[in-house]
């Protein structure tokens, strides 16, 4: 696969602060019609140039389906927030971009003016974004892996101590949260030669509130979630696109400060950090090993009961949330009949909603037939530590089964 590209080397006189979001999945359709996908992508733009970003990595699935509209769309969005001051802005396609036209390449190089494969050194640092080839979900990178390969060589060649920064859509299997079930199974066989790659990956669209999501292995790769709406592990009772999916967009503002790189995490609609105690570095040595997340205790249920009531036909739970360390991920609920249900918490709404809104749970209950049951309640965090202490609520009257409908965003037809 002949790709077009040469390596192009910038200097930016103010300190550099990189930007990095996803997956806008903007509509394709010829109108005029601003939806939630496009408001979100502008709110996100306008955080990061609040927070004077010079550089914006985007990672892949621009459109939902490759269309000129679609990128019309987010070229319009860049103009409206930054104007004459434009960021310099590495964009890399994704599996949508590639959907519903055989030409899809070809448009994204003629409605944005770049190639979906770059090379820069910006202030001594190389960026190398490397579209998919194909709208595969798990082998996208066959064809395109030997230029990486190429520009990867040349990169640490270049700088043999400092973090190569490459932009993918998909992230290499089992590395970050997700990647069990989005990873791309070709991406592992290149980065494992360069302990110095620092891989960008959307796709999956998993939350970055998750420690999971920055993964140091035999190299770096960072999930960067999504600003169109969030989408989690199966086999959830509230779907794995669970509600409200789309009010949270997050992503990073990688700082290079004085003594290491600091990622850091943004609601991109209200502009505040997430879990600033807990921030995720880049060694400018990468040389240097970073301590990787480990979990914490058990999480506690110190509440033992709560209550219950019926709305429009629905049963829900109303009780005090669980404690963690970190972050309550998944609450089970154990029957009477000795069923088992787990339910996402609101994590992923961002940690500083949780805390404001939600001192107390209310959880909708799904896919349970009729009948009275009490129910037990424990606390999972995000590795699966159950706690031992639960919840219990008696009594619980199910008039009719319940069935959970995803919804990705109040005004999104597909």
């Amino acid at each position: 696969m002949k790709i077009n590209s040469k390596t192009e080397y910038i200097n930016i006189a103010k300190e550099l602060k990189v930007g990095v979001i996803s997956d806008s999945q903007l509509s394709p359709f010829a109108n005029d019609k601003v939806n939630t996908y496009q408001k979100n992508l502008i709110q996100a733009l306008r955080t990061l140039k609040k927070k004077e970003c010079n550089v914006i990595l985007f990672a892949g699935d621009i459109c939902n389906m490759a269309s000129k509209y679609a990128y019309r769309r987010y070229k319009k969005s860049f103009a409206e927030v930054f104007g004459e001051e434009m960021p310099l802005v590495i964009s890399v396609m994704g599996n949508h971009d590639y959907y519903g036209n055989f030409f899809a390449r070809r448009i994204f190089e003629k409605e944005l003016g770049v190639s979906p494969f770059s090379h820069y050194v910006i202030n001594g640092f190389h960026f190398i974004g490397a579209s998919p080839d194909c709208c595969s979900m798990h082998r996208a990178y066959l064809k395109t892996g030997e230029w990486l390969d190429k520009q990867l060589a040349e990169a640490v060649a270049d700088t043999p101590d400092k973090p190569v920064f490459v932009i993918t859509h998909h992230p290499p299997v089992d590395t970050v949260y997700g990647s069990d079930d989005w990873g791309d199974e070709t991406l592992d066989k290149i980065f494992s030669k360069y302990s110095n790659v620092v891989d960008f990956a959307g796709h999956s669209h998993y939350s970055v509130v998750d420690e999971r999501s920055y993964y140091t292995g035999k190299y770096r790769v960072v999930n960067t979630q999504s600003v169109s709406y969030i989408e989690l592990e199966r086999g959830k009772m509230n779907g794995s696109v669970p509600p409200d999916a789309h009010i949270a967009p997050m992503g990073y503002v990688m700082d290079f400060a004085d003594k290491q790189i600091e990622l850091i995490r943004y609601n991109l609609l209200t502009g505040e950090e997430e879990k600033q105690d807990m921030r995720w570095s880049i060694p400018y040595d990468i040389t240097v090993s970073s301590h990787a997340q480990e979990p914490s205790a058990k999480p506690c249920m110190h509440y033992k009961s709560g209550s219950w009531y019926e709305e429009n036909g629905a049963t829900y739970l109303t009780f005090s949330s669980g404690e963690d360390n970190d972050f309550i991920h998944t609450y089970r609920l154990v029957y009477s009949d000795g069923d088992v249900q787990d339910y996402f918490s609101d994590f992923y709404k961002g940690i500083k909603y949780v805390s404001q809104v939600n001192d107390k749970i209310r959880l909708r209950i799904y896919g349970k037939k009729k009948g009275l049951y009490n129910i037990k309640i424990y606390a999972i965090d995000s590795y699966g530590q159950i706690s031992e202490d639960y919840t219990v609520i008696q009594g619980v009257q199910i008039g009719k089964k319940d069935v959970y409908r995803r919804k990705l965003a109040p005004d999104i037809i597909y």
